[in-house]
């Protein structure tokens, strides 16, 4: 670190000074071990009484900020000066933290600015990649899309606040915990930053973030969108901010009646096209080519670089015409095969059977040939967050069953009322998230899915019978049955054999279904498995089996879902990796895949942390009206148990006061609220927290 100035900073209230701060300044060049060469700029915020107070204090407005340099030379900063609304109010913040700090005078701030010229390839790629490292206390974006930087060092005995600022790409606020309190005492400020820090800095910005070439923007045909709106956690609140980021405008075909164009959402994109309700009932390509014609017919000069979806149900439309107008797609036979589970599993060569009754599954169960046995997995053959998944342990539990999965409505015209009956797989389930460019995967990560209701049916691994009778005995018999997810812990801990099994099954599962580009979505189970769920030191958790299997584990392919993972499963990945999924589908969907193949190289030292993303389902008898009765619960957990914070990533209430939500039994799944909790000292604390939190929530539903 060298090359060290101060500057002093007054921020006021009208006529009333709030506070006097002295800046000194530091810079150093980073080359990480890979991607873009980068300079960067600290700033130390040391609060300061009796300095000499210039009269342009008494003269501030509410927001502004009046700097003095050595020289004695006076600037007012305002949001024009730096460049937006957001870089002022990071300064505030900035000045703020040298009073609310527990090292009471002193804020940490860190600017980043590219060393190299050319184009950035996601404007907030320092929050996205930073933002959960634990040094940051907060992460903000100060570059514009596609913006390009002309790659000089700023020299800081010339440069301005204001000059540093608008070079900048990003800047981050450090936690003072993360500032080694005895380096630099008697100066009053850290000589350097901690060693660890600058190395999970540099491993955090290990890619190409900065393109030589130039990036043209792009425009993207999004069919539908989330079912839920942003408040209640919907996905197209992720598509769209990274569209943003990344230079994309989004043309969206959705519902006359949907969200999106009932709210305040005509900054998301450039054009809604609406589609009649009859459509979304049985979306044809005709009627898409059609729509994305009409459009282009309007807007002449507006090229179109892709169609694409995250609907299942509208993959198969979409390949059909993104083909006919000459945009990028993947094999429409593949959608046909991988959205249907019927026709997945008759891909795999396992028994996967249609049936209408519980008469019709009695019926194959009971003829000579009969590959069904007890217990069995009904569900619909197009399905989305698990709904109207049920495992039935015998004839009696049939009919209720193939009723929930009629109700999720996640049935198709191909077949009619049919729903998919199958055999239940015993073994640890796991998800696999795998990215393919031109048919080769780039990025893969496994993620363990906790024993959901109907897998305590079957007792957890090694625990004694009794243990597992009394998990059972505290859910309800729709609890019992159902596959809704309850914790998913970032990464696996499976043994490294059995994920390289997994990853190989996936991948030729992949390829085999002709898919070559996209982020797949893959839920697998391992039979056989050596490691199976056990209650050690008060923790479940997966463990060795006291008595290995001798046979081999062996992959069990359920879902292939060609998207992104549902529900909040694909923001942990940001966290853990580095990598966001909805940006990677909408560049590979414009036909860009250069950029997406950047962006697709995780934090140079893996994974940052042991994560378990904890979702609250809405659970509540039947008998009542369905109402939910408390505030944010998220929010109210903190205030009563504000040590849980230390822990927390991302996290949000779903439902709000007075909400109207169905139950669980007409098989449609609601959750309350996500939490993603996090440790990295070890996968065992991460858990025990997380079965805090999990203990803590309090909602009710009336």
């Amino acid at each position: 670190m060298s090359d060290m100035r101060s500057i002093t900073l007054w921020a006021g209230a009208g006529d009333a000074l709030e506070t006097s701060v002295e800046c000194r300044l530091a810079t150093s060049a980073f080359q990480p071990s890979r991607g873009t060469l980068l300079q960067a700029i600290d700033i130390f915020f040391l609060a300061r009484s009796g300095l000499a107070r210039p009269s342009q204090v008494n003269t501030l407005g509410t927001s502004e900020i009046l700097l003095q340099t050595e020289q004695h030379e006076l600037q007012v900063l305002t949001a024009e000066t730096l460049g937006s609304k957001d870089a002022l109010e990071f300064l505030h913040e900035c000045l703020r933290a040298t009073a609310e700090t527990p090292n009471p005078g002193m804020a940490t701030a860190r600017f980043v600015i590219p060393s190299q010229r050319g184009t950035v390839i996601r404007s907030d790629i320092v929050p996205y990649r930073l933002r959960d490292a634990f040094w940051v206390e907060k992460a903000i974006s100060l570059a514009s899309p596609l913006q390009v930087f002309p790659g000089s060092v700023l020299p800081l005995g010339k440069a301005s606040l204001a000059e540093i600022f608008n070079a900048s790409v990003g800047a981050l606020l450090l936690k003072s915990s993360a500032i080694h309190p005895q380096l630099g005492a008697t100066m009053g400020l850290p000589v350097r930053l901690p060693s660890e820090l600058e190395s999970d800095f540099k491993d955090k910005l290990s890619i190409s973030w900065i393109s030589e070439e130039p990036i043209a923007r792009k425009r993207l045909v999004l069919v539908g969108s989330s079912n839920q709106d942003p408040e209640g956690g919907g996905w197209t609140q992720f598509a769209h901010t990274a569209a943003v980021a990344l230079g994309i405008d989004l043309v969206i075909i959705d519902k006359e009646d949907g969200w999106l164009a009932q709210g305040d959402y005509g900054s998301w994109y450039e054009a809604l096209l609406p589609a009649p309700s009859s459509w979304w009932e049985e979306p044809s390509a005709d009627a898409l080519v059609e729509l994305v014609e009409g459009y282009r017919a309007k807007n002449r000069g507006k090229e179109i670089d892709g169609l694409a979806t995250f609907i299942e149900a509208m993959q198969k439309p979409v390949s059909i015409a993104a083909e006919r107008l000459g945009l990028p797609h993947e094999s429409t036979s593949a959608f046909e095969r991988a959205t249907n589970k019927y026709n997945l599993g008759l891909f795999h060569n396992r028994p996967a059977f249609l049936a209408s009754t519980a008469e019709d599954v009695m019926a194959l169960i009971s003829s000579p040939q009969s590959q069904l046995t007890f217990p069995l997995i009904v569900k619909p053959c197009y399905g989305l967050n698990s709904e109207g998944v049920t495992r039935v342990d015998d004839a009696s539990e049939l009919e209720e069953a193939i009723e929930a999965a009629k109700r999720s409505k996640r049935i198709n015209s191909e077949v009619g009322d049919k729903v998919l009956v199958e055999k239940y797989c015993e073994g640890p389930e796991v998800d696999v998230n795998m990215v393919f460019v031109d048919g080769e995967v780039l990025f893969s990560e496994i993620c363990d899915d906790f024993p959901k209701g109907a897998d305590l049916n079957n007792s957890i691994g090694d625990t004694t019978v009794t243990e597992a009778q009394e998990e059972a005995g505290k859910l309800s018999p729709d609890q019992r049955r159902n596959f809704q997810e309850t914790n998913m812990v970032f990464p696996s801990a499976l043994p490294d054999d059995e994920l390289a099994a997994l990853r190989d099954a996936v991948k030729d599962t992949i390829q085999g279904l002709g898919f070559r580009n996209g982020v797949m979505h893959v839920e697998a189970r391992i039979a056989q498995s050596k490691y199976s769920y056990q209650l050690v030191d008060g923790v479940v958790d997966l463990q060795p089996r006291q008595a290995p299997n001798t046979d081999v584990p062996t992959p069990w392919v359920i879902e292939v879902n060609p998207r992104p993972p549902g529900l909040f499963a694909s923001q942990t990945p940001g966290s853990v990796y580095g990598i966001d999924y909805w940006g990677v589908s909408l560049l590979l969907g414009a036909g860009d895949k250069k950029r997406a193949a950047t962006l697709l190289q995780p934090f140079a030292n893996g994974a940052q942390s042991h994560t378990v993303l904890v979702m609250i389902r809405a659970e509540f008898d039947p008998a009542c009206e369905g109402i939910f009765d408390s505030d944010d619960v998220c929010a109210e957990l903190l205030e009563r148990r504000p040590e849980l914070k230390n822990h927390l990533g991302r996290y949000g209430c779903l439902l709000k006061r007075g909400q109207k939500i169905p139950h669980p039994r007409g098989g449609k799944n609601t959750f309350v609220a996500y939490l993603n909790v996090f440790s990295r000292t070890s996968r065992q604390e991460a858990l025990a927290i997380a079965a805090k939190v999990r203990e803590e929530i309090r909602y009710e539903i009336r």
